[in-house]
């Protein structure tokens, strides 16, 4: 009998490519036209395929911009899972954890997940399934991100409090960072993220201390 396997390789890589290539058009235009201005034609046209083939690989309109969601929060995970924080002082321990959340809190891509979740959340319209989804991945994220800040607290890591805080400073910071990026042109910020730096680890030493909690 004649083998099939490599026909049905070749297929699932030209699926993967196209999928691919239609998560990436729907960033770039929601990016350069805005998500309401992101229509069907124009992301099937940037994608190169029908609207027609979109369907057939997402189904729905919604069910699309979910899979873009879900591809950049599959790629967070993917990193935090991948990285170990290491260093001498807490400082140098939080720099890496601020680099490792730089790569999907900095990156032009969340621009346009915000949009999307936005539109989701606020909209009456969305469905059951889809906000169960956001709520899920969200919880999944939480606890992906977790080790993070075990490798970088130690025991202090086992408090909740400090773990949130510390988290919702370095990503607050990326978050407002990327967005001032799409308005105007600032200068580097070196200097603002050292101070970022400084500001956490001398809130979470002073915290731990109070509590009794031992940083690694």
């Amino acid at each position: 009998m004649a083998r099939v396997e490599p026909t049905t390789r070749k297929r699932r890589r030209d699926g993967e490519s196209t999928r691919r290539r239609v998560l990436d058009a729907v960033v770039s235009t929601i990016l350069e036209r805005g998500y309401y201005q992101a229509s069907s034609n124009e992301i099937a046209r940037r994608a190169g395929v029908t609207w027609g083939a979109i369907q057939h690989l997402f189904g729905s309109r919604e069910a699309l911009m979910i899979a873009v969601l879900e591809d950049g929060w599959k790629g967070l995970e993917e990193r935090i899972a991948a990285e170990e924080i290491a260093g001498g002082s807490l400082e140098v321990r939080l720099w890496a954890v601020l680099d490792v959340l730089a790569t999907y809190y900095s990156s032009p891509d969340h621009i346009a997940q915000i949009q999307i979740l936005l539109d989701f959340t606020c909209n009456p319209a969305t469905s059951t399934y889809t906000r169960q989804a956001i709520a899920r991945h969200g919880e999944g994220l939480n606890r992906a991100w977790q080790p993070l800040f075990a490798q970088a607290l130690g025991e202090a890591s086992r408090d909740r409090d400090l773990v949130a805080y510390a988290f919702a400073a370095l990503r607050g910071y990326l978050g407002a960072r990327n967005i001032a990026v799409t308005i105007a042109d600032p200068p580097g910020d070196a200097v603002q993220r050292q101070l970022l730096i400084n500001g956490v680890a001398s809130s979470l030493r002073a915290e731990a201390k109070r509590r009794g909690l031992q940083l690694r």
